[in-house]
């Protein structure tokens, strides 16, 4: 394709999370060859990075079950959509995705390319939202031209139907990171051993069996909640109904928060207690630091405890989920720089930015150059 192609990456909610971290590091890899616009809901502090390429707000592109916003959302994508005339949009997160595929339907806006940053449906979902995630797949598969599907892991794309995909094409992206954990000084690990939550409250990341869980562990414990709604006084209220005034003193509801680095700089490790995910940035970050993961089983953690020397998966036994961080924490703090190498050398070899780049171009330049 001769000269810039026009790229519209479209995402979802403004906050923090992990899918406009995903979205502002394609940025920074198709930024030098590609014309760029990113399309959001209201941004709220995670699409900060798109300030410096044409950024479009849409209200309503963040998950809701309001069909009105959704309708409205879905004219104002076209709109923007048939004004770009992009040569390819790229979309992410849930809402998104049935939102830029009826918006292209009429065809000539380029190719579309869909990221499922985790399955919609399934484990971790409940049954009325997995039907009608399913749903919205089957609408939005089987009609219009064929389309680009990209899952994070071999996982993700195991777990949607071969009846489903059909002619569309598939491919594998995992996430990469880029916290530049490498060129911070070693931190020196005493005292009370940490956990650390970079996460939001919400459903999804299911922070009161955070609590359950921290109830378990011994006294030498304490748990840093980074994210959006992680310092609200409603989060504090449960956690101190599962904990008593005592233990609460042992956990910073810090909120939000976009020093990563300094947050897992030192930790003994990262807690994820979500119901469902894709492949979680924040695992891959804590590799990227040298630190344990300790994960709900959920989308990418298979792939994860392939890869990663100290990682633990949390049971529904609680009891013995608080035994393996607590035996594990503890073989980590026997070698912490041992330790911290072996995870940082797997993240690199798997996750870092250099590979994840290359894999980024080869992609898009092969959607590009395709048929439509």
């Amino acid at each position: 394709m001769a000269g810039r192609p026009k790229i519209v990456l479209v995402g979802g909610d403004g906050g923090r999370s992990g899918v406009p971290r995903h979205i502002e590091q394609l940025t920074e890899v198709l930024g030098p060859w590609a014309d760029l616009t990113i399309i959001s809901d209201l941004d709220r502090g995670g699409f900060g990075f798109a300030k410096e390429f044409r950024h479009i707000e849409i209200p309503g592109l963040a998950t809701g079950l309001n069909p009105q916003n959704a309708y409205r959302a879905k004219a104002a994508l076209s709109g923007a959509l048939r004004e770009i005339r992009p040569d390819l949009v790229w979309a992410h997160a849930r809402m998104a995705l049935p939102l830029s595929r009826s918006a292209m339907r009429g065809g000539g806006l380029g190719r579309l390319l869909v990221t499922y940053h985790g399955l919609p449906f399934g484990p971790g979902h409940g049954a009325l939202r997995s039907a009608v995630s399913i749903g919205l797949e089957i609408a939005g598969l089987r009609t219009g031209p064929v389309q680009d599907l990209v899952f994070l892991t071999e996982e993700d794309r195991a777990g949607m139907p071969d009846w489903l995909v059909r002619d569309n094409r598939c491919h594998i992206l995992p996430n990469s990171s880029v916290l530049g954990g490498a060129d911070m000084p070693e931190p020196v690990r005493n005292g009370s051993r940490r956990l650390v939550m970079l996460t939001r409250d919400s459903r999804q990341k299911n922070l009161d069996h955070a609590a359950r869980l921290f109830a378990f562990l011994p006294g030498d414990f304490r748990l840093d909640m980074h994210g959006m709604g992680t310092d609200s006084a409603e989060l504090k209220r449960r956690f101190a109904a599962v904990l008593g005034a005592k233990s609460l003193e042992r956990v910073q509801f810090v909120g939000p928060t976009e020093d990563v680095p300094s947050a897992l700089a030192g930790a003994d490790g990262l807690l994820v207690t979500s119901r469902y995910e894709g492949l979680s940035i924040a695992m891959i970050e804590a590799m990227e630091m040298g630190v344990p993961v300790f994960s709900t089983k959920v989308g990418g953690t298979q792939m994860i405890g392939r890869l990663h020397p100290l990682f633990g998966l949390i049971t529904a036994d609680l009891a013995q989920s608080a035994a393996m961080i607590d035996e594990m924490t503890a073989q980590f703090r026997s070698a912490p720089m041992d330790f911290a190498a072996q995870i940082t050398a797997a993240w690199a070899q798997h996750f870092g930015p250099e590979e994840w780049t290359s894999k980024v171009n080869g992609l898009v330049r092969q959607v590009l150059e395709g048929r439509p």
